[in-house]
């Protein structure tokens, strides 16, 4: 008989492989493996104790140029690598474009120019917590 459940998600995949390899590879065998795929792969890959701290060795290197490298285009996005900065720390390549209206970067208190109280300040300083960051490129930031 034949059993017609779905497959797993993907997710569930990742938790039943971290389960099985958790024991055998330590956080620096899997910072090897990690250092191969996209930050993008890596972030949903932290499902266990084992895996976020491989994830925070990972030297995850700068993306091919047919890639998309890792970005901040808007708030959403500057949320996400708000969050790499810590589990990520040793991204080498950053991307920042313009948040849009009414979004600023803000590196602390600015005497000479007052913002509206329409303006939502995001924290540029992010960009130091990213300990072996490379290449940072501005595109009409």
């Amino acid at each position: 008989m034949q059993s017609t459940a779905s497959a797993p998600e993907s997710s569930n995949n990742m938790h039943h492989a971290s389960d099985e390899t958790d024991e055998e590879l330590s956080s620096d065998e899997v910072a090897i493996i990690f250092s191969f795929l996209q930050p993008n792969d890596i972030m949903p890959a932290r499902v266990c104790t084992t895996w976020r701290d491989a994830a925070k060795k990972t030297l995850v290197p700068p993306v091919d140029p047919s890639d998309l490298p890792v970005e901040i285009h808007d708030a959403r996005s500057y949320n996400a690598v708000r969050v790499m900065s810590t589990a990520l720390p040793n991204l080498e390549q950053l991307e920042i474009s313009n948040l849009g209206n009414w979004h600023i970067y803000s590196d602390g208190e600015d005497p000479e120019w007052e913002w509206g109280t329409n303006h939502i300040t995001h924290d540029i300083d992010i960009i130091s917590r990213f300990r072996k960051l490379r290449i940072l490129d501005f595109f009409k930031a």
